[in-house]
This record gives structure tokens, C-alpha cells and sequence, in this order.
């Protein structure tokens, strides 16, 4: 039952065709995530092999992802085109061998070539898993299932981790591979050893292409995209073109949507990546922890923030609104973001905010992004996630690791982190209050229109 007295068909999360597209939508995901947290995990050894420091590196990941900001309006708008399963089917089997050429890269410039083609596939699947789950789910679901998706990125976090520890500096494996490289005159022994073992990760990426062709045969194309399809070749909508998808998307009906989660999109997406990314380093450098203790610190969080994931869809779907939610967890997360700023408490105590702030920091994108996917049409739906949730996320993602990462110079990484996080997540929620309250459950015709 939910508070309104509504009984709640549990059953319908049993339906064949759902739990079909679900469960390979979050495999699939969760490999994606998977191949490209292996150049995070790497960057020490890759900047040690390339002779390269911090501002390098971080010049390589904005340019990505303001590469990716663009493109995944191109994926929206493939995806509302010819649809998902082969688009889906695509973008994971490209992503995964530009991921695996890693391995090979010999030049900088190859590197940054790859990092910047396999983020920006990665980050077009984005609006394929989102439209699918959204589409194929129960309506009294629809929420929960979409936030239980986005669990495929900690996940794949986490396993390219654990892959990080095994293959990273394991002499053994890399003299067996290393000996079959150099037999095909790929690259020499040596170069898979040592400091050069990050080589070893990258290489299995090489893996998911497989599977990700084996995965389009056994995923269904949405059926609501197919009804749609169907409609629009009978009515005068017939032959919709990109430009028409943008045009409706910034018409008067839907323009103060698409500001408003422009808004919100922005600034979490920039809040994330404005901590994300630095805070082993905050933790190393600020807190003294060892290395070791950092990653742990980080590593612990991201377990956590999957549990966040799927509290935050489940107040969403039965407690309240999605709208709600994301505007409470926010709220929520902005004095915990402070306490893990500057309270130095020890390791325990790290460990225990750091988790908290990422339950409800982090969990939010798990409502934030299922909301924006449901109050568009499912003829722009895919197109309306990229070009609000994708452009706005990547954009922060470009943006706030450069400001952050200057302004820790000038004042500090406590006061970096408070001016920018910290009114930016306040941002977030506001914007989100301002935006339409959709009673969780409706259907998705009722919600778009």
C-alpha cells in the first residue's frame, strides 16, 4: 500500500518483456561504467608512462567532457531515430573497443583521441538505458526502476576496482600477456610490466564487445517507441526530423521544463564532478590520510551511495514525488557536504560522512534523472534527456573540476569546495521546486501532456 491507501500490483515487476530490457539495460550500463572508471584508476601509472602532471590530466577529462555535452544530443536524437536496442547495441560494443585501444596507445595524443571518442559513446547511452527503462517499466515503477538503474555506475566502479588490484602490477600476468603481445608484434613485453601494467585493465574492455552483440539479440526494442514509431508514419508527423524534435523541445509547452532542468542538470552535475574527482587527493593532502586510507575513504563511499540510489527511488515512487525527493535529499546533503569539508574528526569519522554525504548527495540523480525522462514524450524522450540532462551534466562535468581545481590554489581545498558545492546543490533543488509536481505512477502520455 502506499500513504495514499493505493494497493501496489507487486506482480507487475514479474513481467517477462520488463525484467528483459531492465536487466540487460543495467548489465549493460554497469560494463560501460565499468571500462571507463579503468582511467581513473589508472591515472598515476598513465601519468608516470607519458611524463604528464595534474593540469594535463585534468585538461583531458574537461575536453571529454565537454565533447560528450554535444554529442549525447547526436545519441538523443539516433536513439529517438532508429531506435534503442541497436543504438544501445552500438554505443557499448564502440565504447568498449575504444576503451580497449587504451592498451595500445603508445602517443598522448592517441590517448587523449580515445579518452575523448569512448566518453562521449559512453555518455550517449545515457539517454538509449534511460528512455528504455522508462518506457518498459510498470508505471507504478517507473520510478524505482529508473533509480535502480543508475546503480550500474557505482557498480562498475567498484568492479573495475577490484580489477584495478588484481591486474595493476601483478607480474605474473603481465609476463604471460606481455609475452603473447610481443609474439603478434603488438608491443613489447616490458610495456605491459611495471609501471606500464595499467596497459593489462584496459585490455579487458576488449571483452564487451561480445557481449554487447550477443545483448542485441536478446533485448527487445521498446514497444512504446515502436506504437510511437507507428503513429507518427499514420499522422502528419510522420518523417519527424532533428530539427523538429528541438523545435518542440523549446516551444512554449515545454521551454520552462527544459530551462529548469538545464539548471539543475548544470549544477549537480558540476557539484559531483567538483568532488568526485578530488577527493582522494583532498584526503591525502588535507586530512593526511595515507593513500591507502583515501581510496578507502572514496571506495566505501560509492558502496554506500548504490543503497542511496535505491532509497532515494523509493521515497520517490511511494513516499512523496520524485520532485520532492530530489529538492529533500539535496537539502539534506548540503550541511553533510560542509561536515566532510572541514570537520577533521579521524579516519572513522571520514569514512562514516563521506558515506553519508554520498547516500544523499549522490542518490539524488537516481529521482533527478528519471524525473527529466518521464515529463517529455516518448517521441523526444531520448532526445529531451540528452539535450537537458546530458548537455547540462557534461557541461558541469567540464566546467567545475577547473574551477575547483584553480581555486583550491588560491584558497584552499575546504573553501573550493564550500563556494561551489555547496550554493550549487542549493541551486539544484530550487530549480527542481519550481518545476512541475508529477504524482509518481502516472502514466506517461498523462505526464507529458
Amino acid at each position: 500500500m502506499t500513504e495514499s491507501g493505493e494497493r501496489v500490483n507487486w506482480r507487475a515487476l514479474l513481467n517477462p518483456y520488463f525484467l528483459q530490457v531492465f536487466g540487460i539495460c543495467l548489465f549493460g550500463w554497469t560494463l560501460a561504467n565499468m571500462d571507463q572508471a579503468f582511467f581513473g584508476y589508472a591515472i598515476p601509472p598513465i601519468k608516470e608512462t607519458f611524463s604528464i602532471g595534474d593540469p594535463e590530466i585534468g585538461l583531458i577529462l574537461s575536453a571529454s567532457f565537454l565533447a560528450a555535452a554535444f554529442f549525447i544530443v547526436v545519441a538523443g536524437l539516433l536513439t529517438d531515430r532508429y531506435g534503442r536496442r541497436m543504438m544501445f547495441t552500438v554505443f557499448l560494443a564502440v565504447s568498449a573497443l575504444m576503451v580497449g585501444l587504451f592498451s595500445l596507445a603508445e602517443t598522448l595524443a592517441m590517448l587523449v583521441f580515445l579518452r575523448l571518442v569512448g566518453w562521449c559513446l559512453c555518455s550517449g547511452m545515457v539517454p538509449i538505458i534511460n528512455s528504455y527503462v522508462v518506457e518498459a517499466s510498470p508505471a507504478r515503477f517507473r520510478g524505482f526502476n529508473a533509480g535502480i538503474l543508475q546503480i550500474g555506475y557505482p557498480l562498475g566502479w567498484f568492479i573495475g576496482g577490484l580489477l584495478a588490484v588484481e591486474l595493476m602490477g601483478n607480474p605474473a600476468v603481465g609476463r604471460s600477456v606481455g609475452g603473447f603481445l610481443e609474439s603478434l608484434g603488438l608491443l613489447s613485453a616490458e610495456a605491459v610490466q611495471g609501471v606500464g601494467s595499467w596497459r593489462l585493465l584496459f585490455m579487458v574492455a576488449f571483452l564487451v564487445i561480445p557481449i554487447a552483440v550477443v545483448l542485441y539479440w536478446f533485448i527487445p526494442e521498446s514497444r512504446r517507441f515502436l506504437a510511437e514509431k507507428e503513429a507518427q508514419e499514420a499522422s502528419s508527423e510522420a518523417g519527424m526530423t532533428a530539427r523538429d524534435r528541438i523545435a518542440l523541445l523549446l516551444s512554449k509547452q515545454y521551454i520552462r521544463r527544459v530551462s529548469l532542468g538545464w539548471i539543475a542538470s548544470l549544477t549537480f552535475g558540476g557539484a559531483y564532478a567538483g568532488t568526485a574527482f578530488f577527493f582522494p587527493t583532498f584526503f591525502h593532502e588535507v586530512r593526511g590520510h595515507t593513500l591507502d586510507e583515501a581510496n578507502l575513504i572514496v571506495g566505501v563511499s560509492y558502496g554506500i551511495g548504490a543503497i542511496g540510489y535505491i532509497a532515494s527511488s523509493l521515497v520517490g515512487e511511494f513516499l512523496t514525488t520524485r520532485r520532492n525527493t530530489v529538492a529533500i535529499w539535496v537539502f539534506i546533503a548540503i550541511p553533510i557536504c560542509a561536515a566532510v569539508f572541514w570537520l577533521d574528526l579521524g579516519l572513522e569519522a571520514d569514512i562514516a560522512l563521506m558515506a553519508a554525504m554520498t547516500f544523499f548527495f549522490y542518490g539524488t540523480i537516481a529521482v533527478l534523472q528519471t524525473y527529466l525522462a518521464e515529463v517529455f514524450p516518448t517521441r523526444v524522450r531520448a532526445t529531451a534527456v540528452a539535450f537537458v540532462a546530458g548537455i547540462g551534466i557534461n557541461i558541469g562535468f567540464a566546467v567545475y573540476p577547473l574551477v575547483v581545481g584553480a581555486l583550491a590554489e588560491i584558497i584552499g581545498w575546504r573553501w573550493a569546495f564550500t563556494v561551489t558545492v555547496l550554493p550549487s546543490l542549493l541551486l539544484t533543488g530550487v530549480s527542481t521546486l519550481f518545476q512541475i509536481n508529477v504524482r509518481s505512477g502516472e502514466r506517461l502520455e498523462d505526464i507529458s501532456h
